[in-house]
């Protein structure tokens, strides 16, 4: 009986490692079947945001060229106008052609000067993996990325930065789009955040985000004059309303509404926009004074 007993249970443990290993070799070739789709996911959704902020993107979905209705032309492989009411949204495999053609990432220093990572001796892939979650602002080589006119383009149609912070919970982070004269913003999108919903996180909605549109990080003067060597960097996100808090003044041109019961957070998306910017004001001088390249 005893015998019997324990032929018993080692059948059991046998049955037990069995399936065990089964689940394990299946989770395996299912985690290794996933990671090219996860991938590409990545791709496609870091591609979207960052053409969101150089409002190549529009937040409903389809394209815009100079702020208008835009689609892509597979012949030219450039995104032209139009007009004939609301265009058709853009395609995942256009959104990332036209990425490939009109972001590029570069790098720059202290001292505004521009780099390809094969000037800086760095591989972009491990750079961008590595620095993604501390955010690049305050490295030696500072991350860039350069949105170009069109294929032929020698000089930027704009820049986007990596912002990044924390809010109430953690960390948030974004992209902030710029005109090329390094000041006018193009887009604002906040990407990955984990605030309250309803409260805090309605810095990811679009029509938050939107406020950003065409505001100045440079803090202009009571006069409406801008001292780019020595103005705040930042945009302010006031409690209430801009309105409310700066009515006329110049000031206000910097500074978007609030969120009613996320003080907290929305006082970390300015301190983020304003810690995240400030590393780069070398680089906002040269592009403000048109002195930007496409290739360093």
């Amino acid at each position: 009986m005893e015998k019997k007993s324990s032929f018993s249970n080692l059948q059991t443990l046998l049955f037990v490692i069995i399936v065990c290993t089964v689940c394990a070799l299946i989770l395996s070739i299912l985690s290794e079947f996933l990671k090219t789709p996860q991938k590409n996911a990545k791709e496609l959704y870091r591609s979207k945001q960052l053409l969101l902020a150089a409002q190549i993107l529009g937040y409903d979905g389809y394209f815009l060229l100079d702020g208008n209705p835009a689609v892509y032309d597979d012949k030219t492989e450039r995104l032209i106008p139009y007009n004939e009411g609301t265009p058709p949204k853009a395609k995942n495999s256009e959104i990332l052609s036209v990425f490939e053609t009109r972001i590029l990432a570069r790098l720059t220093d202290d001292k505004g000067a521009v780099y390809t990572f094969e000037q800086a001796g760095l591989v972009e892939q491990v750079y961008l993996n590595d620095n993604v979650k501390l955010g690049y602002a305050y490295l030696p080589y500072k991350l860039v990325y350069f949105v170009k006119e069109n294929v032929q383009s020698s000089t930027p149609y704009g820049y986007v930065f990596p912002v990044n912070g924390y809010g109430l919970w953690d960390a948030i982070y974004g992209y902030l789009g710029l005109k090329a004269n390094g000041d006018t913003i193009l887009g604002m999108t906040w990407y990955e955040q984990k605030e309250t919903p309803g409260l805090g996180g309605e810095i990811a909605l679009p029509q938050w985000q939107e406020q950003f549109i065409n505001k100045a990080i440079f803090q202009k003067s009571p006069d409406g004059s801008t001292n780019f060597q020595t103005a705040p960097l930042g945009i302010k996100v006031v409690k209430t309303t801009v309105a409310e808090v700066y009515g006329d003044s110049p000031i206000g041109d910097s500074a978007v509404d609030g969120i009613p019961g996320a003080s907290v957070t929305i006082s970390g998306v300015s301190d983020a926009l304003r810690k995240s910017l400030a590393p780069y004001r070398p680089f906002l001088l040269r592009a403000q004074k048109r002195e930007i390249k496409i290739d360093p």
